[in-house]
């Protein structure tokens, strides 16, 4: 067989498309078997159609069992915090009773304020640590009237080597320490002088440094030296930085 002339048949090819139905009989046959055809082109589009639809129906299946699984979780969450709801909802009432009852005894008791602080001074003089473990349960107690149970609050002692808190002293006592929930508390039988009220927010930003957590800070004293109207602006001060006065 001669050696067919690719350029050449190239150029006649076009010509003998248009003049030489044998030709394009044969060019025609030849590509019906590489070139899909329009009934090809309908089954595969068929074809791809029952697949689609089966994924469908399978997505489908799965959805719905995807469906009442949350249903079921969602059930299960509503009962249970409508069990907690109504826990919390008998607590708080046994609280309200428990503080009416208080109110009724605190009114039927007639005892002279300034008397009474000066007897709160001569306990804490004489009890000593006793009387700071009775204010830290005073703390606890509110705590958990506020719905934070069995909080531990123990005193504790921190270096402090940039002395921070007090000039010239590298350690730090705190009478009430708590770290979860974080709270600190300051404990004195009289209030004399503005100074440890500072001293104890200074107390307060140290252990917010060192742990990089918000504390909540309750300064207690079982009296006080200053009048009412400087009680006030200090009782202010404390609030600001979340803190409280307690003045047993």
């Amino acid at each position: 067989m001669s050696k067919i002339d690719i350029d050449e048949l190239l150029k006649i090819l076009p010509k003998l498309i248009r003049e030489n139905d044998t030709v394009k009989g044969a060019i025609i046959s030849a590509l019906s078997g590489v070139v899909a055809t329009h009934e090809d082109i309908v089954e595969l589009n068929k074809a791809m159609d029952k697949r689609f639809e089966a994924m469908q129906k399978t997505m489908d299946k799965r959805f719905e069992a995807m469906d009442k699984r949350f249903e079921a979780m969602q059930k299960t969450m509503d009962e249970r915090f409508e069990a907690m709801q109504k826990t919390m909802d008998k607590r708080f009432e046994a609280m309200d009773k428990r503080f009416e009852a208080m109110d009724k005894r605190f009114e039927t008791i007639e005892v002279d304020i300034s008397e009474l602080k000066n007897m709160v001074g001569n306990i804490q003089q004489t009890l000593g640590k006793p009387f700071e473990q009775f204010a830290r349960n005073v703390v606890v107690r509110i705590l958990d009237g506020e719905g934070m149970e069995n909080v531990q609050l123990e005193s504790r002692k921190f270096r402090d080597p940039e002395r921070f808190v007090s000039e010239g002293i590298e350690e730090v006592e705190i009478d009430g320490f708590s770290l979860t929930p974080p709270i600190v508390v300051e404990i004195t039988s009289i209030l004399r002088s503005t100074e440890k009220v500072h001293k104890f927010l200074r107390k307060k930003e140290f252990l917010e440094r060192k742990y990089q957590k918000d504390f909540r800070g309750f300064f207690i004293a079982a009296s006080t030296e200053f009048p009412s109207e400087e009680i006030g602006e200090i009782t202010v001060l404390l609030r600001k930085k979340n803190s409280e006065l307690l003045n047993l």
